[in-house]
């Protein structure tokens, strides 16, 4: 059957967005093909920085026949008294180009069946190839020349084949065709592809990898040969800034090799895509590895040094600059450096992240000296901002305090929390005094930012969340399920403590509102959390409601049980029994919980049956939670079950007696309390 070949020609794109256009392009087009209900093969995504491929192999030659079914006017509207079709019938009929032999009715409306012949492919692609660009989402776009299209770059080329041959339109001016270009710099002229394989192997002879694997392999095995190291995402962004990928090792000033390796691993890798060279001791060498995509070696490589040497010698000046300083001077500074207009400057920050990362130290079980470190880490933390190295190369906030620190003499797990307490990854287990102090400065961080933000009423909403409020919130739950080594609690209290440390400083903040969506977007992060595959209604059961999102472990214990109970369709609806009836109860107003009950009032034999388990179970079932055992949680709730259906099964609730009622819901609720420590079982699906 026929194959769609599909490559959409441009200026260099951008390496980070390369990858998500193309399979952004080939889903477009797939859409669009489904939708018109064209039977096609395999999908080929192929990608280099200067064109995007879709490939679509065995595609049908003509779209199938359609068929739909039209609703028209009423009975009463499409005939008269005698029967007879009126004018609002016999328009309805000329508009969908049937004759009334055609209609049918359902005993409310007239309807009409359709049927169109199906549109040859080709003619289908000429519409859908360029919609699907327009479709490509990207960061940043442009507009180029007169036109209106906007894009990542502008479109040079449009090869577009189908059954071998060319689907006609055009894009901003440029007309569609058969042929393609090689490399910018190693290749001239155009070749003819009807085929991926025609595509790839012209590309090929003309220094264009297409596949953006063999690219990446290409960049990986050689810079393992000369540099030791290779990793993946510098050599990803490589392969995506190249067409055909070459290697070369160069080197610069010695010199500078005085500089903190910080500065130099920035530098060469997020500045200039290149990577570091090692010895054996791990010791940063003056020499590096490029990736060039043309030119002259030689050339290129003496280019290479003399941008890195300055780019250094850059750095040195401000290094040498911020050396004359203090950490504390710089902290000074920080108070001339606005945080928000309404939220007070980075230096009375500084004081409030102090505060708070001793508070979150104790929520996390720290002993005296930790939390004293804590609290050092916190006051340091945003005193780099001033410094002329972070200024200059701002990827390395909280690196250059860390390092400044520790010149300084200061306790390692400050040092460290400071370097690192602006990336999680760096603190993937809170296993020593360093990782769980730098834990404790990134939570402190996100709970002063998320309660001035939100006090301020800057709550995200929809796409828009320029504060970054909802990266903080997922950075909470991810802090709070670390293995630490006492299990932290809630975090209300240490958000309650961020906003106190606003009020201490003046700043009003709308304190109710800040709480409450503070809960509503722990609440949201949940929704989207990975809870190792968890389905969304297992977790919407898990997360209860009110203060207890704000418990990021309780949520994932709750999400570890309601899986497990979700299996057992009979048990869920056991379960839900004293739910129902007590939320009826509290909606019609016949539940007093502010009158007393005891087992007495029960009068039922199966009440008091089912009592005495809840009392039983209870304290079992709250001590699991507390320990997050699992299965001993299951194990205290199951043997409600039996008595809960010999009750329900023998004993009226809703009596007239009102005491006796009263102490038939309460137990129920006490009962329903009970099921609650597992999670709200209303919010599992039992299927069918």
């Amino acid at each position: 059957m026929p194959e769609l070949l599909f490559e959409l020609g441009c200026e260099e794109l951008p390496a980070g967005s390369v990858a998500k256009a193309a399979q952004e392009l080939s889903e477009a087009v797939i859409k669009r093909l489904s939708e018109a209900g064209v039977p096609m093969g395999s999908v080929t995504t192929k990608y280099t920085p200067r064109r995007l491929v879709t490939s679509v192999a065995d595609v049908a030659d003509r779209q199938p026949d359609q068929e739909a079914t039209v609703r028209g006017p009423s009975l009463k509207a499409a005939y008269d008294s005698e029967g007879k079709a009126t004018k609002a019938l016999e328009g309805f009929c000329r508009g969908q180009g049937a004759d009334l032999a055609q209609v049918t009715d359902d005993a409310e409306y007239v309807w009409v069946t359709k049927r169109t012949g199906g549109r040859p492919t080709a003619e289908l692609l000429a519409e859908y190839l360029p919609a699907a660009v327009q479709d490509v989402s990207w960061p940043k776009t442009m507009r180029w020349a007169d036109g209106t299209l906007r894009f990542a770059r502008p479109i040079r080329w449009i090869l577009a084949v189908f059954d071998g041959q060319t689907v006609p339109f055009a894009i901003e001016g440029v007309a569609s065709g058969a042929t393609s270009t090689g490399h910018r710099f190693w290749s001239t002229g155009t070749f003819e592809a009807k085929c991926l394989t025609e595509l790839d192997a012209g590309l090929t002879a003309r220094n264009v990898r297409l596949d953006q694997d063999q690219r990446a392999a290409a960049v990986r095995s050689r810079v393992l040969e000369l540099a030791g190291e290779a990793p993946e995402e510098l050599v990803v962004e490589n392969a995506n800034l190249t067409e055909w990928p070459e290697v070369h090792l160069g080197e610069f000033k010695p010199e500078f090799l005085e500089l903190p390796d910080p500065v130099l691993t920035t530098v060469m890798a997020k500045h200039e895509r290149f990577f570091p060279v090692r010895d054996g001791q791990g010791r940063l060498t003056n020499r590096f590895v490029a990736v060039r995509n043309g030119g002259v070696e030689d050339v290129v490589r003496e280019g290479n040094a003399w941008v890195l040497n300055a780019r250094f010698n850059d750095a040195r000046f401000f290094y040498e600059e911020d050396r004359k300083h203090t950490l504390e001077d710089f902290l000074e500074r920080t108070a001339q450096m606005s945080y928000h207009d309404a939220l007070g400057n980075v230096r009375q920050r500084a004081e409030r992240l102090s505060s708070l990362t001793s508070k979150v130290a104790l929520w996390s079980g720290a002993d005296a000296e930790e939390a004293a470190w804590a609290a050092e880490a916190g006051r340091l933390a945003k005193a780099d901002l001033t410094t002329g190295l972070v200024s200059e190369l701002d990827e390395l906030q909280g690196v250059v305090g860390g390092e400044y620190a520790r010149s300084e003499g200061r306790p390692d797990a400050v040092c460290w929390a400071v370097w690192s307490h602006y990336d999680l990854t760096r603190n993937e287990q809170a296993d020593c005094a360093g990782a769980r102090t730098a834990l404790r400065l990134t939570a402190a961080d996100q709970l002063d930012k998320l309660a001035g933000f939100l006090g301020i009423g800057k709550v995200p909403s929809g796409s828009s969340d320029p504060f970054g409020l909802r990266r903080a919130a997922n950075m909470l739950i991810q802090i709070a399920l670390r293995d630490w080594p006492s299990r932290p609690g809630s975090f209300l209290p240490a958000f309650d403590a961020a906003l106190e440390g606003y009020a201490r400083q003046g700043v009003v903040l709308d304190t109710e509102t800040a709480r409450s969506s503070f809960l509503d977007l722990l609440d949201n992060r949940y929704a989207s959390y990975d809870f190792d595959g968890a389905p969304y209604h297992v977790v919407d059961a898990a997360k209860l409601e009110g203060a207890s999102l704000a418990d990021p472990r309780a949520v994932r214990f709750r999400v570890l049980v309601m899986s497990a109970f979700a299996q057992d369709a009979d048990f869920v609806r056991t379960a839900l029994r004293p739910t129902n009836i007590v939320s009826a109860a509290v909606k019609k107003g016949a539940l007093d919980s502010s009158k007393a009950w005891d087992e007495d009032g029960l009068q039922s034999d199966e009440g008091s049956a089912l009592w005495a388990a809840v009392v039983r179970q209870r304290p079992l079932a709250e001590q699991a939670c507390q320990a997050e055992d699992k299965e001993g949680l299951i194990a205290a709730v199951r043997p409600l079950a039996a008595p809960i259906d010999a009750f329900f099964d023998s004993t009226m609730v809703m009596v007239d007696d009102p005491a006796v009622r009263n102490a038939r819901l309460g137990m129920l609720a006490e009962c329903d309390a009970v099921f609650k420590l597992a999670g709200d079982f209303t919010k599992v699906v039992i299927p069918g």
